[in-house]
């Protein structure tokens, strides 16, 4: 059985594990939950069906009913989910229902405590996906978004079909005369991955017999080389993060690498950190060089602060985190201190333009040590300053705190508190 190799040849056990399959009533999840079925007979692991009805179409009860039918014949659980008509939105219907069948079968995997959960993509999926992902984007991160071994919610998630053509399954359907349901949405041109598989994928097959082998193999291989770019990533080490809403790296540790490489070293941290795919002009984001350091920050920040008054031992927000002025010392991550005779402060963003007063009583353009701590221009109105009665900064979070000699001043420390 062509499903067996699956497994033996990705090292995978089977006995005693519980596998999950995720079943939708149509022709290739049907395939491979029969496939599966009849691997029992020869290896002893446990199977749970697991079906979520999208109601988008009036008749999506039938696929319900037809999973009920085939999983009380073969004495199989069925796990059954329904997207409730008020979750579904008026607008990108495809991603949220995407988002709520997965989470529909994380809980499955968990109910279960499974240790696989396995879907019916086959050869032409991938392809299309492949397709896809070239016309909307051509970026080389997102092409081997369907592998045939990978992770959901730390589950493996198991494709065992992408060596596997639509016209397989249905052959194969029609030999063990397997019923199934054909999701007539699948006929019409609305959607693009439907005007892929109607016009140009059959078009491209003429072309080449062997094109679903082509697209699996160029999966494998892409997965390969993005694996080997992401090493060479992660010698170089990871940015910093920098008040909070942006990173940082020594511009030497990206001397090795041309432009283009630089890209793809910030693309792929991006998508690390806030799962985000874009191109190499990371649109979406501002990079800058300044003071031997790389600096990288979403164009959407939150903007300057406004003056609020706080008192020691009080928490307060400020770029929308926790922190707290203290006269204590706290095992918290310390963002600075300063001296004060004073009990009550203002917290705000540093006005554009302002002094500092310096030991010997004269004053300092805030900019230049601004430009000294390298922090440029667009990142500095993230940083926490602290004032007192008279309005004069007395802190500025990474740059400066006030030196002057005050009789009878207190030790205050700015903490940034943990989240829960």
């Amino acid at each position: 059985m062509k499903i067996e190799l699956f497994f033996k040849q990705h090292q995978i056990k089977l006995n005693n594990k519980k596998l999950v399959i995720a079943a939708s009533g149509g022709p290739d999840s049907m395939a491979l939950l029969d496939m599966l079925n009849e691997l029992r007979k020869s290896h002893n692991f446990s199977l749970i069906v697991a079906h979520f009805d999208h109601q988008l179409r009036v008749d999506s009860q039938k696929e319900t009913e037809l999973l009920t039918e085939y999983c009380h014949s073969h004495n199989l659980p069925l796990a059954k989910g329904v997207w409730l008509k008020k979750e579904q939105p008026r607008t990108g219907i495809e991603a949220a229902a995407r988002h709520f069948r997965y989470a529909f079968l994380s809980q499955v995997v968990a109910q279960y405590q499974a240790d696989y959960l396995l879907t019916a993509h086959h050869g032409d999926d991938l392809l299309e996906n492949i397709l896809l992902k070239f016309i909307r984007s051509g970026n080389p991160q997102e092409m081997n978004s369907l592998q045939a071994v990978g992770k959901m919610h730390g589950t493996a998630l198991l494709r065992p079909l992408l060596s596997t053509s639509k016209a397989e399954l249905l052959e194969y359907d029609q030999q063990h005369h397997i019923a199934f349901i054909e999701d007539e949405t699948n006929a019409k041109d609305d959607t693009l991955r439907n005007r892929l598989r109607h016009h140009v994928v059959p078009l491209l097959k003429k072309e080449n017999s062997h094109l679903l082998e082509n697209a699996l193999r160029y999966s494998d291989d892409e997965k390969v080389l993005t694996a080997l770019a992401d090493e060479k990533v992660a010698e170089i080490g990871r940015p910093e993060r920098f008040l909070d809403q942006a990173y940082r790296i020594k511009g030497e540790a990206l001397l090795q690498l041309d432009q283009r490489q630089r890209a793809y070293f910030w693309q792929n941290f991006i998508w690390q950190t806030w799962h985000k795919r874009c191109s190499h002009y990371l649109t979406g984001y501002n990079l800058r060089l300044y003071q031997k350091y790389y600096y990288l920050w979403p164009q959407k920040l939150l903007l300057r602060q406004e003056p609020k008054v706080v008192r020691a031992e009080e928490e307060f927000t400020f770029r929308d985190h926790k922190f707290m002025l203290s006269v204590v010392e706290h095992s918290l991550p310390l963002i600075g201190d300063f001296w004060s005779d004073e009990h009550e402060f203002k917290i705000a963003s540093l006005p554009a333009g302002s002094k500092l007063q310096l030991q010997n009583g004269q004053h300092a353009k805030a900019k230049k040590m601004f430009a000294q701590a390298a922090i440029p221009n667009e990142l500095r109105s993230l940083c926490l300053a602290v004032f007192n009665q008279k309005n004069q900064a007395i802190f500025v979070e990474k740059c400066y705190r006030d030196q002057r000699w005050i009789e009878n001043a207190q030790h205050y420390y700015v903490y940034r508190l943990k989240k829960e």
